[in-house]
């Protein structure tokens, strides 16, 4: 029982550091999409790419 306690306490604390390390790139990605990106592309060229991903997303849903 002790056994299976310590693994059950083990698997949390790995849980826990891969939620963190997870929240650490969500972080990183939103920095560089929010920030970097728009740099060096124009707002207008942003919007008429994730229109078009949407417009395939949806396509491909339907498919399903």
């Amino acid at each position: 029982m002790t056994e299976f306690l310590k693994q059950l306490k083990e698997l949390g604390e790995e849980f826990l550091e891969t939620l963190r390390h997870k929240t650490k790139l969500s972080t990183i990605f939103d920095l560089y999409t929010e920030k970097v990106i728009p740099t060096f592309v124009s707002e207008k060229d942003l919007k008429e790419y994730y229109e078009k991903r949407m417009e395939e997303v949806n396509d491909f849903i339907d498919k399903l």
